[in-house]
């Protein structure tokens, strides 16, 4: 065989070799081989996607990580700000002073929140390749939006609820080793209590100096919750100092961080109680305080914050048949710092992170989706039944001191739409 002939037999087994290679590792990764997977083996740079909020006071906050500021469309858009901590490349918008309906094409998806907008206010042109996104942080029982008109209107969800197309809660939490995990049904108990039982030989007491028991920031005198009358009765039993209008005691919003270490080395308990009871909804001062080294108190009818914190890491105030055995039970922390310090045995085993306007968070999933050529097409048909009705919101009644739940979804709209 000449040299010639060798070389040729040499370079075709490479690219055999080079074939199945590929085509090996392609379906060990579940997909198919084609001259397409082969080119797109290397990475090629993806296109910038544009998000839309369409309302004009919609402004991230400049000086947080994960935003900085974008040039956008003239004619449509006023602010433009882009995320830098997301995988994928996405723009986001507010929407200015509209003079050309025709640049609203290039949008990618258009963002409609819950709080700012109303649907009698919509884009008078649509686009096929367009997303139009639901967006809330609030529950569906804290501001009621008739959607009845809304049928095959949204494409997307993206709130707090875990069965949005966007989960985008307050906060998350994430486990850091790996004896540890979320679900609470799957952390052997006896591997639980020995965690909890570790923080004994920490020299950190997360009681020593604290004089007070517990503390409530609130602005909203009324809610469904039926939260105030829940803490007025418990004030009968334990002190409680509230702070803000529903109360006596003062710390400045503009100082937070101020007010937050105020509560750390004063208090033993917060009471992180949402406005509404609602599905999957958790206040964002839960997340806030299990930043620190305080015991939220919580009331959740639905099961929700098993599913999202760590166990023994909060109180559930719906768990005791009466609001006097809650008390009784605070009291008992109160008096004993080797039970209270047991709160705090996941501080070395998880972090807690997120917040309203985290870009890491539901923003970055978002800007996922619109680069997934892949997704199916989706219309929600009816949203006053996905998001009204499927949201379970419920209140409670109190008969002396014990409480029963009264009411779901059905109560909220009947109410509502009288």
């Amino acid at each position: 065989m000449s040299q010639y002939h060798r070389c040729v037999v040499a370079v075709l087994i490479i690219i055999l070799l080079t074939r199945l290679y590929y085509r090996t590792t392609l379906f060990k990764q579940g997909g198919t081989f084609s001259t397409t997977n082969l080119l797109n083996t290397f990475p090629s740079p993806q296109p910038v996607k544009k998000i839309l909020f369409w309302y004009e006071q919609y402004k991230p906050p400049r000086r947080r990580n994960g935003f900085e500021i974008a040039q956008g469309p003239t004619g449509m858009a006023e602010d433009a700000y882009r995320l830098t901590h997301c995988q994928l490349q996405c723009d986001i918008f507010s929407r200015g002073r509209i003079v050309d309906w025709e640049l609203l094409k290039e949008y990618d998806a258009i963002i409609f929140h819950q709080h700012d907008w109303t649907p009698d206010d919509v884009p008078v042109k649509r686009w096929p390749h367009q997303h139009y996104v639901f967006l809330s942080m609030e529950s569906p029982a804290w501001r009621f939006v008739n959607t009845e008109s809304m049928k095959n209107f949204f494409n997307r969800t993206m709130t707090y609820r875990r069965d949005s197309d966007i989960y985008n809660p307050y906060g998350w939490f994430s486990a850091l080793t790996e004896s540890v995990t979320l679900d609470s049904s799957r952390i052997n108990p006896l591997t639980l209590k020995q965690l909890m039982r570790d923080v004994h030989f920490d020299t950190t007491n997360y009681g020593a100096g604290k004089t007070k028991k517990v503390a409530w920031f609130v602005s909203n005198c009324k809610s469904l919750s039926a939260r105030n009358e829940y803490v007025n009765r418990l004030k009968t039993f334990i002190d409680v100092d509230i702070y803000g209008q529903c109360g006596t005691m003062r710390c400045s919003r503009s100082n937070s961080e101020l007010c937050h270490e105020m509560l750390e080395r004063d208090y033993k308990f917060y009471l992180s109680l949402e406005n509404t009871l609602c599905e999957d909804y958790v206040t964002e001062k839960f997340f806030d305080q299990m930043r620190y080294h305080i015991i939220p108190i919580v009331f959740d009818l639905h099961g929700h914050h098993k599913r999202i914190a760590p166990p023994h890491s909060y109180i559930n105030a719906a768990d005791y048949q009466s609001i006097r055995e809650l008390a009784d039970y605070l009291l008992l922390l109160d008096g004993n710092d080797t039970l209270y310090n047991e709160y705090f045995w996941w501080k070395k085993h998880y972090i807690v992170g997120g917040g309203p306007r985290d870009a890491k968070g539901g923003m970055c999933r978002l800007c996922d989706y619109l680069h997934n050529s892949t997704l199916p097409l989706k219309v929600y048909q009816n949203m006053t039944q996905w998001w009204s009705v499927q949201s379970k919101c419920r209140t409670v009644a109190f008969i002396n001191n014990t409480f029963m739940p009264k009411h779901d979804a059905d109560f909220y709209w009947e109410s509502f739409l009288a």
